[in-house]
């Protein structure tokens, strides 16, 4: 104790005397190694490592040496602008990975399909650190459909807004695209996953400021809704509204757009919400229990963990 008291006054003494001759002080320079490990993952339809028991440091944190996730569930009423939104909330689920592989899709059966299925069963089957809900793809007959790298349909027709992965894990949307005018690369990119339910939600940081006529989106009500949102370079946020007690306590649209501008979502795209509203981890449903509260789903989007436990180089 006492050795530690007379550390603590040389070290005062020397900054007193280095500001009393004018003298900048020094600073402790601390490096913090912070980067994660990448390893690639196949571009396909065999999912990731299993996740490891030890990386689950809590019930809402897992992290191993290629991904980080926390969840966090809030207070949704500083979003809320009317009456029957008042007790709704959300969770934020923050992902940060090594490598642009492990954000992944996964169908029921086939993408091609309309097979639905517990979120649980599929997310378990290719291991997902953290899965989610995605925008139901064989349940319409249009847009630029591709799936870990596979094209399954091509048929733009300026109806909604689309959002392209490419093979570094960025983000590019592009409002109601005609036919014909996007394709399976990006900048000279792949595109590994592309996703037509919509709308842009936030572009460059700002929320959407006029309301979509889309008609599968009833925009106005208070519908339980998800978003899939960059942050940065392979930094992600899942954003969803409460579904708890049932699924019309979310928020209209262009709060839910506002909140996802806030969380620091530079580019943020509305996935397929209402009772299709899912959020799985650590092998359990998380944003609602009860499975009266929502249906079989037809995909998935997850985060794997591209760790094998056994010090890959």
């Amino acid at each position: 104790m006492k050795k530690a008291i007379v550390c603590l006054l040389l070290a005062f003494l020397l900054l007193f005397s280095c500001t009393a001759l004018g003298e900048e002080a020094p600073v402790a320079e601390i490096i913090v190694e912070d980067t994660l490990v990448s390893n690639p993952l196949p571009i396909d339809f065999t999912g990731g490592y299993a996740p490891q028991a030890d990386g689950y440091k809590s019930e809402t944190v897992y992290e191993d040496p290629t991904i980080r996730v926390s969840i966090e569930y809030k207070d949704a009423a500083p979003y809320v602008t009317g009456y029957r939104g008042r007790d709704a909330g959300y969770w934020v689920v923050d992902i940060q990975v090594g490598d642009a592989s492990q954000l992944r899709t996964a169908p029921a059966v086939s993408f091609d399909t309309k097979n639905d299925d517990e979120i649980a069963n599929i997310a378990e089957r290719v291991n997902a650190v953290v899965a989610f809900n995605g925008d139901s793809p064989s349940y319409n007959s249009e847009g630029l459909i591709i799936r870990q790298g596979i094209t399954y349909r091509n048929k733009l027709k300026e109806k909604r807004d689309m959002l392209l992965i490419d093979e570094d894990g960025d983000f590019h949307v592009y409002h109601l695209p005609k036919k014909d005018t996007l394709s399976d690369t990006v900048d000279g990119k792949q595109v590994i996953n592309a996703f037509y339910f919509g709308p842009i939600l936030v572009e460059d940081g700002q929320p959407l400021k006029k309301l979509p006529s889309f008609a599968h989106l009833d925009p106005e009500k208070y519908y339980a809704r998800i978003a899939i949102c960059q942050i940065g370079k392979l930094h992600y946020k899942m954003i969803l509204t409460t579904m708890e007690q049932s699924y019309t306590l979310g928020l209209p649209l262009k709060d839910f757009a506002r909140l996802c501008a806030d969380e620091g979502a530079q580019i943020a795209f509305n996935l397929d919400g209402g009772l299709s509203t899912s959020l799985y981890f650590n092998h359990q449903r998380v944003n609602s229990q009860n499975k009266v509260n929502f249906r079989l789903i037809p995909d998935i989007i997850y985060f794997a963990s591209a760790w094998n436990g056994e010090g890959q180089e």
